[in-house]
Parts: C-alpha cells; structure tokens; sequence
C-alpha cells in the first residue's frame, strides 16, 4: 500500500528550486529519495535537495520517483558484517522492532551507516534494552513526573508522553517546567500543526510522513539527560538497540565528521554547497524544522537535529542547517524544543 503524494512544484528552465519532502509511505520499505527515472536508472535526488532545472525540459515538466528499498531484516539485529560490507552510497532498508516501522539506510561518506530518514517512533508500549539503546530504561509505567523539581525528574517512560498529562496535547514551553520532559509528538498524527505548509504556500494532509517525530531533548535521550545534565555526551538515548544517537559539539564528533566528509570543515560555515550537500542522495537530511509552544517553526527552511552532547542545563548540541549556513552538531538548542532524530549504526569501520 502506498500512501500520500508529493504535488507538483513549478520552475523556470535553469533556475534553481528546492524539492518538497514528499509524504509517501510504503508499508514494508524505506524511502530513500527520487529518481528522474521510473526504473531508478536515472538521476537521484535528496527529498529536500536544491535541483536546477533542466533548460532543455520537456513541456510535460520533469516526473520524479520515489526510491522504495524493501526491509533487508530488522535493525535491532544488524552487526559490524553487515555494514562493513556495504560501499559508500549503498543502501539498504531495516525495520525497527519496537513498532515495525521501515528506515532507509545508508552508508554515508564518512564510512558509517546512518538513517536517512527521521525516527518516527511514537506511544510504544515498552522499551527495553533489548530493543532500545538504553539498558537502564525502566520498565514499569510510571511514565509522569511526580513534582516540578528538576533533580527529581525519573529516568523517562515507556511511554513517550506530550507532557505530565497524559489527557493533553500541549507542548511544553517554559525550559524548567516539568512538562517540558519526555515530549514527542508524532508528525503523522497531528490535525492541528501540520495541515499546512506556511514556507511553501501550498496545503499538505495532516500526514506528512516524511518530517518524522519531533521529540525533545529528555525524550531523545529517554531521560538519561536531564535539567541538570550541563555537560558532556549522554549515553542512553531513543535509537534501537545497536545504534545511536549522533554526538556533536566539535569537528571530532560524528556531526562535525560527516560534515567533513561531505566537503564542510566540521565547524559552524556558510555553503550553499555544503548545505546541498546534507539534503542531496543518500544524506536526505530535510527542513523539517522544530515545535515549541502550539506551532511549528521554520518547516521548510531549516534542518535542526539532535546530537547526545549537553551544553548547558538548559541546552544541548544539534545540527542546524538552512540554504546557506550548516552548524554541524555545533549548535547550542533548547533541551525543551522538540526537534528530530537520526539514528547511527554502532560499528565502527576502519578506512
């Protein structure tokens, strides 16, 4: 079953024009970008790439596909073997156990295996160590918080909560409240903020598949980083067993590498290549901005991501990009802000 659509977007021969994230979704396989052919011998672009339009385009415009790559297995279960043996720019698509949802996968240019799609997980009933890269996660219920005194915040839930309130459907919005923890909300299930595209100027349906879930800092890190978490990488985090979330902070750390590695110098620059070159194929970063309060911000004008580093009480590290200028997990951001996720493989390959 295929679901969603893209739309049509219009532009003049050679100019240049930015893809719209499509919100496609195929059960049973990962979305890895378009191609210009219908049997992927073509061109591929990133969802979210800056393409110039051909000057030799044909009056019926130019028809993009959307890459579907089937489930290759679970991603729970993936090794060292398995991402060794892939090339840079292989890939591959895994399921995650926790709610059967389907990522595509890549083997980037700094020689890991990252998603190139944005986590989606949502309301699961449990999450173990088993399944989930946080061995200390606790497994009874007991999923709100008992008192607005940060230093009592309990690790996290099972259940990823929009605040302390399990009735509502509010977003935090003061930084040391304690409905400003454990926070996810789910893109695909929202009536409300994601029924229009204010950058784009075009309506969109309320299940916009391909932005993911925004999560704050405390979900993205399942509560082993807190108010009080003022420093350093935070070991513990949302992705599936056997993977990670990215650290950040400087040009040693997997943010600042990979920029790096896709040309940039793993510090806070301004490129519009670079930029390009984190939404073009197989990177697939997208503008899937940020929420705060009761709205979204800067859909389709910015990438903000979250890395595993603390870099005050009340912020951390992530990856910010917009057209011109890249912070490569270099970015200080509000812990509270719910923002996206990437996930990346645990095994380190030599080069």
């Amino acid at each position: 079953t295929v679901q969603g659509e893209m739309g049509q977007q219009s532009a003049s021969n050679g100019a240049s024009t930015t893809l719209w994230a499509s919100n496609f979704k195929k059960d049973g396989y990962g979305f890895a970008g378009w191609n210009t052919a219908y049997d992927y011998s073509g061109t591929n672009y990133g969802p979210n790439q800056t393409i110039t339009a051909p000057s030799d385009i044909s009056a019926n415009g130019l028809s993009l596909y959307a890459i579907w790559v089937k489930s290759a297995g679970d991603m729970q279960n993936w090794g060292y073997d398995d991402c060794g043996n892939m090339h840079v720019g292989d890939v591959t698509a895994l399921k995650d156990s926790r709610d059967n949802n389907v990522y595509a996968v890549a083997k980037l240019a700094d020689y890991k295996c990252w998603m190139i799609e944005n986590l989606r997980l949502d309301n699961t009933p449990e999450l173990s160590g088993f399944n989930t890269n946080n061995p200390s996660l606790p497994l009874t219920n007991t999923w709100w918080f008992s008192t607005d005194n940060d230093s009592d915040i309990k690790p996290t839930s099972n259940y990823l909560s929009t605040t302390t309130d399990p009735t509502s459907t509010a977003w935090c919005n003061v930084y040391n409240s304690s409905n400003c923890h454990d926070q996810s909300m789910l893109a695909t299930n929202n009536t409300t903020l994601f029924t229009y595209n204010t950058s784009q100027n075009y309506s969109v349906s309320s299940n916009v598949y391909s932005y993911g879930n925004y999560y704050n800092w405390y979900s993205a890190t399942v509560g082993h980083g807190n108010y009080n978490t003022s420093s350093g990488i935070v070991e513990g985090d949302i992705c599936p067993a056997g993977w990670h979330l990215p650290t950040g902070g400087n040009d040693s750390e997997e943010f600042g590498l990979l920029d790096i590695a896709l040309g940039g110098i793993g510090a806070r620059e301004t490129s519009e290549v670079v930029s390009n070159s984190w939404r073009s194929f197989p990177n697939n970063f997208v503008y899937s901005g940020d929420v705060a309060g009761s709205s979204i911000e800067y859909r389709n004008s910015f990438g903000i991501y979250w890395a595993s580093r603390a870099s005050s009480n009340s912020s951390a590290r992530g990856l910010s990009l917009n057209s011109s200028t890249i912070y490569p997990g270099t970015n200080s951001m509000s812990k509270y802000i719910g923002r996206m996720v990437r996930c990346v493989a645990n095994v380190q390959i030599n080069v």
